[in-house]
């Protein structure tokens, strides 16, 4: 699959389970407190916090759906403050200053039913991502750190009858996390929830049974958050539940085509998967090359060295500037 061809089926996906379709939002946030847009549920945060009903199919530019769900392919920019991506640039495969994300909305709608069933049915039956290869977290709280709310029952539930059903041991593919991966805040006080992310194994077994799950590395990555606001923090530290429940999804598109593209549609997992491998920037390092006289090895330097060969040097070089370029383009 190409990449715009990855983009359209998650809208037309979907679109057929009555989601309004949105265009993205500007990447100059309407808040004081961002600099650029930084994920997709920018533009909704209004609906969130009850300021403004759920009126998305009346929006300019819409594909009518229902108001109350909403899907879309958000530019977004992290290149400073709480979300800053910046410093990873060129040293790994799959972080970007710019990137688009996408992701479903559910205000006051279905649920963590839903969310679930649909998710796993676009990554195993649209894109045909192997079963075995997927790994779900869900909120399991550290009161030792003082972590909020209870342990994510219904959601460790739902991911359990999927991985059963796939003939594969929940206790195995479901990896608890606490605060720090899987609970979200908007802020100090206000909506709030659990959040359930989906991993992917990318080492060529494919059979890690979940240890790398956020170790913050390359073979094993996150391509899907699950939000599911269902608190509000309280000024005093408690929490209470919202009289609506939302959903709240954001995927990174740049790390699905890597993914699909690299293992050539998931039949060949030797490679080193990659986001720069694909038809998202090979146009861009084809005319770096063009310019610097140099060529793209598709090496990448230990963790935490900014390379020890001439070779690692340069390719760290040409993922920096086609990212700062593609970043560029749109800020």
């Amino acid at each position: 699959m190409t990449s715009a061809e990855i983009r359209q089926s998650f809208l037309d996906f979907f679109k057929s389970k009555q989601h309004t379709i949105v265009p993205s939002s500007s990447l100059l946030p309407d808040s004081p407190n961002l600099l650029f847009t930084n994920a997709g549920m920018n533009q909704f945060v209004p609906i969130f916090l009850g300021q403004r009903p759920a009126d998305v199919s009346k929006w300019a530019g819409a594909v009518p759906g229902l108001d109350t769900r909403a899907a879309d392919t958000q530019k977004c920019i992290r290149a400073g403050g709480k979300h800053n991506d910046l410093e990873d640039v060129g040293l790994d495969t799959y972080h970007h200053t710019f990137f688009e994300m996408l992701g479903n909305w559910s205000f006051g709608d279905y649920f963590k039913q839903e969310a679930i069933d649909w998710a796993w049915e676009l990554i195993t039956e649209v894109w045909r991502f192997p079963r075995n290869r997927l790994y779900a977290t869900v909120y399991c709280p550290d009161k030792a750190k003082g972590d909020p709310s209870e342990f994510d029952q219904e959601a460790h539930d739902l991911w359990a009858a999927k991985f059963r059903a796939a003939g594969l041991d929940p206790g195995v593919h479901i990896v608890p996390g606490g605060k720090k991966d899987n609970f979200w805040m908007m802020g100090d006080t206000g909506p709030c929830g659990p959040c359930s992310e989906i991993h992917v194994d990318l080492t060529p077994q494919g059979d890690t049974k979940g240890r790398l799950v956020n170790q913050g590395t390359a073979e094993c990555i996150e391509i899907w958050n699950l939000v599911f606001i269902q608190f509000n923090a309280n000024p005093d530290g408690s929490f209470s539940p919202l009289p609506a429940r939302h959903v709240d999804t954001g995927m990174g598109f740049e790390r699905v085509t890597g993914i699909i593209q690299n293992t050539r549609s998931f039949t060949d997992f030797t490679r080193v998967i990659s986001n720069y491998e694909t038809d998202i920037f090979r146009p861009l390092f084809d005319r770096i090359e063009q310019l610097s006289g140099r060529r793209y090895g598709s090496t990448l330097p230990a963790a935490g060295s900014p390379g020890k060969t001439e070779q690692e040097r340069v390719d760290v070089a040409f993922r920096v500037i086609a990212d700062h370029i593609r970043t560029l383009s749109f800020a």
